[in-house]
């Protein structure tokens, strides 16, 4: 048995380097072509190419704006790059770019499939591109499973885009798998955090400064209830997207912007923090929020979002809708109030993203849809 994945998302994220690492660990053998613009900054590679990765420059950026032409341009760079008739099972990352590929290898090739549907397909191709519905439905029903990374996206792609005459029929080769967080986050797990919190409270959160993630309407929100309710803080940590985000963050007493840090750093600002909030928009999975977990943090997380399908709001942290003022300070109170036994929670369900456990499930969805079994 060999897997090929087919990737276009490898490119910009190190979710996917741990992710083939443990398939190697696991024995499992893949080949990976991720295919990117010939103007994509080799900076921003997250990738580095090696046997088993193929990074192929094969299309121009402006070929986005037609979908038949970008993607016909990657498979036949695909087709020249790797021999399909080598490989006995396609996971395709993502529904319409990635999965239109992989359909058309399965029809000239008969090698079945496995597609994981995104936050990204439900919302572009699903929600703005009506004419693209058809062709998502016909790839998820020559599928022979669908991966979707939260329960969210797929409630919204069942009841909004999947006709009924179908929903039984998907339903039945389908999967919700999270992502794994790092290793790292794992072997220094913190159960040891105070019970009682800090005053002023302490928040922290981790991301970009970039629009989707919404800080300064965070910081906006956090001023109001330190103004009216009690005195927070609120610490930042992450890259500077733009100058803009960050002169307006710096213009707020209560928060601290502490620029890009190392893991280690990191974990050691999470120890001596209260309450983890990220109320970003277009959340797919959110590995930071599992990361806070791991170190006894309750967490406040965007309602409707990707993570929000994995725990009750009251279990780890509170979900709240991220332009809700009064749902941000309500959260804020029961966390304070319930602090002790959401961190142990925390830190308790945190293990449950783990890349081994993830792993074994992936390697049996090969075995159970490829045209071979993996020799144990």
């Amino acid at each position: 048995m060999k897997i090929l994945h087919i990737n276009s998302y490898y490119s910009t994220t190190k979710l996917y380097t741990d992710m083939y690492q443990h398939q190697r660990e696991a024995g499992i053998p893949f080949q990976v072509y991720v295919p990117i613009s010939h103007q994509y900054p080799e900076d921003n590679l997250k990738v580095t190419p090696s046997d088993d990765i193929e990074v192929s420059r094969c299309f121009n950026k402006n070929d986005r704006f037609i979908f038949q032409v970008k993607h016909k341009k990657i498979l036949q760079d695909l087709l020249e790059k790797v021999n399909p008739e080598e490989f006995t099972l396609l996971h395709a990352h993502s529904l319409f770019s990635n999965g239109w590929l992989a359909y058309q290898l399965n029809k000239q090739y008969g090698i079945p499939y496995v597609v994981a549907v995104r936050s990204a397909d439900e919302r572009t191709f699903f929600g703005k591109m009506p004419w693209m519905r058809n062709t998502g439905i016909n790839i998820m029903k020559n599928a022979s499973q669908i991966v979707y990374i939260s329960k969210n996206t797929q409630n919204i792609v069942m009841e909004k885009y999947v006709p009924s005459k179908y929903q039984d029929e998907f339903l039945a080769k389908t999967k919700v798998i999270p992502n794994g967080i790092d290793e790292f986050w794992h072997r220094n797990q913190y159960s040891n955090k105070m019970p009682v919190v800090h005053n002023p409270l302490r928040i922290i959160t981790v991301a970009r400064l970039h629009p989707e993630k919404r800080l300064v309407p965070l910081a906006e929100m956090t001023k109001m209830y330190n103004d009216n309710y009690g005195p927070l803080e609120l610490h930042i940590v992450g890259s500077n997207d733009t100058d803009k985000i960050k002169k307006e963050l710096c213009q707020f007493d209560h928060v601290t912007y502490h620029g890009q840090k190392t893991k280690e750093e990191i974990l050691q600002l999470f120890r001596e923090m209260d309450i983890f909030a990220l109320l970003s928009t277009r959340e797919t999975f959110g590995l930071v929020y599992v990361e806070a977990m791991s170190q006894g943090l309750p967490i406040i997380y965007s309602k409707n979002e990707g993570f929000d399908s994995f725990f009750e709001s009251g279990e780890v942290g509170m979900s709240v809708q991220n332009n809700d003022h009064l749902g941000l300070n309500q959260a804020i109170d029961h966390i304070y109030v319930n602090h002790e036994r959401l961190s142990q929670n925390a830190v308790k369900e945190s293990a449950q993203f783990n890349w081994p456990e993830i792993t074994q499930t992936y390697k049996d969805i090969y075995q159970s849809n490829s045209k071979e079994q993996i020799n144990d």
